[in-house]
């Protein structure tokens, strides 16, 4: 049985996809708009050399869905 909480986050190359960016784009947003542990988290061990996200695609598109004075841009 899937798990609905489970299927929300998403790995970046699926995330790309969905949204239809680039990764690099995708990592501009993380700085720059996206909050960590609500729209991406890292999954990877703590002595990981590189973090591994995951993202949180319906919180995303509903962030990006306003405009930039309703996001405090």
């Amino acid at each position: 049985m899937p798990n609905k909480l489970n299927d929300q986050w998403v790995t970046t190359g699926a995330a790309c996809k969905a949204l239809c960016i680039s990764d690099k784009q995708l990592w501009k947003l993380r700085t720059k708009l996206f909050k960590q542990g609500t729209h991406y988290r890292n999954i990877a061990l703590p002595q990981a050399a590189r973090p591994t996200y995951r993202w949180h695609l319906a919180r995303i598109e509903q962030l990006l869905s306003l405009s930039q004075e309703e996001r405090g841009a």
